[in-house]
Order: C-alpha cells, then sequence, then structure tokens
C-alpha cells in the first residue's frame, strides 16, 4: 500500500499572517517542526499547499525538508487532497495540519494501524484529545467520498467537520491513552500567543519530543500552558461558526 503523511499548509493566513514560516527554535520555522514531526510517523511526507504565488515559499521549504510536495486550490483543501492521492496514487494518508507544532507521531502510526484493521473510510478523533495532536487518518474510499460532496474549487473547507457529516464516511474514533485526553493545553499555531508558547515551549525540549514528554514538561512548567490556553475558546467558537455557515 502506498502510505503518506499529509501536511497542510498555505501561508494566507488573516489571524497571523506568515504563522507557517515564522522561525520558532533557531533556523527552525514553524512548517519546519511540523514536517520534522510528521516524518517520525515513518510514512512519505507530502507538504500539500496551494497554486497561489504566496505559497511559492513551500517549494524550496520542501526541497530543503526533503519531502515532496503537491500544490492544488487555495481554499478548497479537500479537492487538494483528492488530487494529492491520485496524484501520489494513495491508499491511506495522515492528514496533518500545518499549525499543529506538536502533532503526535506516535498517535499517527496508531491511527494508520486502525484504518486498516477497522476497515472504516476515516479514523478521527474525540473531542477531549489535546488540541493539536492529531487530526485525521483517511483512506482512498473515504477521500472519494469527502471529494464528492466539496467538489467546487472556490468551496471553503477550512474546518471539514459539516462535510464529514455530508459525505456519510464510515469513521471510528482513535484509541487514546489516558495522557493523551487533556482539555486543558493547546497545541496548534492560530494566535500571536501560540507563537510565543510554542518558542518558549521549544527553548529547552527536542522538536522531535513525544507527546507523554511535551505533556510532562509542561506539567513542571505549568506557567507555560497560561501563554496561550486563554485563546482556546475563542479558537472553538471560531471553527463553530464556520461550520454554522456552511449551507
Amino acid at each position: 500500500m502506498n502510505e503518506a503523511a499529509i501536511v497542510t499548509v498555505r501561508n494566507s493566513s488573516t489571524r497571523l499572517p506568515n504563522k507557517a514560516i515564522s522561525k520558532v527554535k533557531g533556523y527552525f520555522s514553524a512548517i519546519d517542526i511540523v514536517i520534522q514531526r510528521a516524518k517520525k510517523t515513518g510514512f512519505l511526507v507530502i507538504l500539500a499547499t496551494s497554486i497561489s504565488k504566496e505559497d511559492d515559499i513551500f517549494e524550496e521549504i520542501a526541497k530543503k525538508n526533503d519531502v515532496k510536495i503537491f500544490r492544488g486550490p487555495l481554499l478548497n483543501k479537500i479537492k487538494r487532497w483528492f488530487e494529492c492521492f491520485n496524484e501520489f496514487d494513495i491508499d491511506n494518508a495522515l492528514l496533518v495540519d500545518g499549525d499543529d507544532l506538536s502533532y503526535n507521531y506516535e498517535i499517527g502510526k496508531r491511527a494508520m494501524s486502525e484504518l486498516k484493521e477497522k476497515r472504516v473510510d476515516m479514523i478521527s478523533h474525540p473531542k477531549d484529545i489535546v488540541t493539536g495532536f492529531f487530526t485525521y487518518a483517511i483512506n482512498r474510499k473515504g477521500i472519494n467520498k469527502l471529494y464528492s460532496v466539496a467538489k467546487i474549487e472556490e468551496t471553503n473547507t477550512d474546518v471539514i467537520t459539516k462535510f464529514i457529516e455530508r459525505a456519510n464516511l464510515i469513521s471510528n474514533l482513535i484509541t487514546l491513552q489516558d495522557f493523551e485526553k487533556n482539555e486543558n493545553v493547546r497545541f496548534t499555531l492560530d494566535y500571536e500567543e501560540d507563537l510565543d508558547f510554542f518558542r518558549k515551549l521549544y527553548q529547552d525540549i527536542d522538536i522531535l519530543a513525544t507527546g507523554k514528554e511535551i505533556l510532562d514538561y509542561l506539567d513542571k512548567n505549568k506557567n507555560l500552558v497560561k501563554i496561550n490556553f486563554h485563546r482556546q475558546k475563542e479558537f472553538l467558537e471560531n471553527q463553530h461558526r464556520f461550520n454554522e455557515s456552511i449551507k
């Protein structure tokens, strides 16, 4: 089987411009860290970005990190994934959000195994998972179903929850260990405070530290969590508003 970790990124954020290319630790930018963590899954890593000129910078970033690149629609990332699946003849893939600088590659590997073992279209996650630890694993059948409800290139699929519901995907929730369930920390990059958080987090620990090592570090440095967690409420509200706007 052809299996991949598809890292989704674009450089047109309005809340935090150029966040993906912002330096976090030494010469490592935010997207460099996500790519390196995605590599820990052991799967082919593909950087999936848009054909917009402002995303040209990811060509050099992919080359520097020795990963593949795919470029597709700007707004419709579901169509971008669908085309990426076809271009690289992918059977199963992890969908890694380029904002998730502490993506838990151990959960990713587990999700890919469960995707095949349980013979479902998609592996999703429960609400109490650590924000930013994991998004989805999906197979070719699942991506075809998802694309069937979002074929128009101009459709904004920034949050895909409603599209998953419409596509009637057969899905299972990822099996989590207790420490992977924590609603009181956030590991995703949307605001200036998140960038500050990641810079301080990776100041003293390795960018490839396991999820357990990161959470243990935060348990001993609880003041770091306060840097950005107050943004979680707004983050969830924005996702809810986006879902409600989909007709």
